[in-house]
């Protein structure tokens, strides 16, 4: 090879390895855009928590069970308002992650989304009994709870519910693990939209 070819050609593979570097400095730079957004969204989503964290923290069980409930309803509710089984499909994993995260800290690990599903599998529940809506399987995991479900209308909870139930305190006034939280779970669709809930929190909490 000439000695002009040879210079060319060293030419080529300095411009190629630079563009290669460049391509790499790039890649990595988006990925530390793309965490840095998660970032950002997630003291988001915190902050938009403030309150359930607070009622947690003063050991309000009722109004942070309440304040749950709502935060599920706006950020699943659609364009006419309402909260439709096929929004808990598709329920972003980081808010309920949040969720469960204030009250599992707040309750010593009794409490939380993550509780409830745990004690749902340890019942031998599963995505097939889900499919399936195996009715008698989901009344054992609410009386394991302490859920006051009411009698031979499948799924539902009383219109006047006390949280947390009276009826399910233990000696020391302390609901049995998994009691909590509640109201979420009793929406205008009954057990289909308790069994996409808890199939939900499968995906997203079981290891």
């Amino acid at each position: 090879m000439s000695e002009p070819d040879r210079s060319s050609s060293n030419l080529e593979e300095s411009v190629e390895r630079r563009l290669a570097g460049l391509e790499l400095q790039v890649h990595q730079m988006e990925g530390q855009i793309h965490q840095l957004q998660r970032t950002l969204q997630l003291v988001g989503d915190v902050q938009h928590f403030s309150r359930l964290r607070q009622q947690l923290e003063a050991g309000d069980l009722g109004h942070a069970d309440q304040e749950t409930a709502r935060l599920l309803e706006e950020l699943l509710a659609g364009a006419a308002g309402g909260l439709s089984p096929e929004a808990l499909q598709h329920c972003p994993a980081a808010p309920l992650m949040i969720i469960d995260g204030l009250w599992l800290v707040n309750s010593g690990g009794r409490q939380g989304l993550s509780v409830q599903q745990r004690h749902y599998q340890e019942l031998g529940g599963s995505r097939d009994s889900l499919i399936a809506q195996d009715l008698e399987l989901f009344h054992r995991f609410s009386d394991q709870v302490g859920w006051p479900l009411l009698q031979g209308v499948g799924f539902a909870l009383p219109t006047d519910l006390c949280v947390p139930v009276p009826a399910a305190l233990d000696s020391e006034g302390l609901p049995p693990a998994g009691h909590l939280p509640l109201r979420c779970w009793g929406t205008d669709y009954g057990l289909k939209a308790a069994n996409l809930l808890m199939a939900r929190l499968i995906e997203v909490f079981a290891p």
